[in-house]
């Protein structure tokens, strides 16, 4: 299927209101939302993404958020048979507006939507801050999926370094990459990543946050540095500095009111001082409280890995049930004198 190419990408999300909130405070971008209640996504009047709600079965079987990247073909049903003969799973394939639409699964578990239908398309504009500007398929093993992508849409797939790859199509035209990646890097699951341009990466990360979502971290890419991110609701998406000029000085965002001190860590600094020097072992209860609360509220924490309450919702809980209960009993036993 040598004509397929990127021309979508749209949030599957839960509280799409929320999400509204999200990326128009990161982004800048203006959001529009339809009677059936999809929202539309610009900056300046460009057209760049979607948001919807994620379907009842999605959320059944506890999917987490995700962005999902769409490519429009020619002849959907020659895709999806082609597919499920390469080993494909075929999970959904439904009217779309004036099209039709198929969510299919690659060899290695990665998502991704193909489009047959009217024209749509979100704006690639790599060189301008806030906006879609890169497509990675992000995968523990590429020999997985390189045949698959090639034999499906007549990709050339080429190796550039020793676990990264690029996709180019029947035109000549580069249209994004395979990349090998650690958990760490890329999270436990198989996915293509969305990425987003930005003036200042770190300054986006930091946004990230006070906007309610977690930053991932840095780590190497071809541009020089790309940034792990999760929204406020746990979808994950990459962010890459801006490669034009004019947007040095730039904001993508609307103003974000930010805290003028990090008050856990501040009060997590007070806790281990007075159990330290007054030996209040209960003040230990409270400083689990301190750490569990936040994390509650963010469906994100940290031990030893990082562990999101869509995608590990037992160990989420658990987790979370610990520290509840070590509070109680160290609060407990430190007034009771039994520590």
């Amino acid at each position: 299927m040598k004509d397929a190419h990127f021309s979508w990408i749209d949030l599957s999300t839960f509280d799409t209101a929320k999400a509204n909130r999200f990326y128009r405070t990161l982004f800048g971008w203006e959001v529009e939302t339809d009677a059936a209640g999809y929202s539309t996504c610009h900056r300046q009047g460009t057209l760049i993404a979607g948001f919807y709600e994620m379907p009842a079965f999605f959320q059944k079987i506890n999917m987490p958020s995700f962005w999902m990247t769409t490519l429009t073909v020619p002849d959907l049903d020659k895709v999806v048979d082609l597919a499920r003969n390469l080993g494909a799973k075929i999970e959904m394939e439904e009217e779309s507006g004036e099209g039709r639409i198929a969510l299919i699964r690659d060899p290695a578990g990665a998502g991704f939507t193909c489009y047959e239908g009217p024209a749509r398309s979100g704006t690639h504009l790599p060189e301008q801050a806030g906006y879609w500007g890169w497509m990675e398929l992000m995968v523990s093993d590429a020999t997985q999926v390189i045949p698959f992508y090639q034999q499906l849409f007549g990709w050339t797939i080429h190796n550039d370094t020793p676990d990264r790859y690029s996709i180019v199509t029947s035109s000549g035209k580069r249209i994004g990459a395979i990349q090998e990646a650690s958990l760490e890097e890329k999270g436990p699951k198989e996915y293509w990543a969305v990425y987003f341009t930005v003036p200042d990466l770190q300054q986006a990360l930091q946004d990230v946050e006070a906007a309610g979502g977690q930053s991932g971290g840095t780590f190497p890419h071809e541009q020089g540095e790309q940034g792990l991110a999760y929204d406020d609701q746990g979808a994950a998406f990459f962010l890459l500095e801006a490669t034009g000029t004019s947007n040095q000085h730039a904001s993508t965002s609307a103003p974000v009111s930010r805290p003028a001190w990090k008050w856990r860590s501040i009060l997590g600094l007070f806790l281990l001082y007075g159990i330290v020097l007054f030996e209040q072992s209960w003040a230990w209860g409270l400083l689990f409280l301190v750490w569990m609360l936040p994390d509650l509220k963010s469906g994100r924490t940290y031990f030893l890995e990082p562990v999101d309450r869509y995608e590990n919702p037992f160990l989420f809980w658990t987790i979370m049930i610990t520290w509840g209960i070590l509070s109680l009993w160290m609060v407990t036993a430190g007034f009771s004198g039994a520590i």
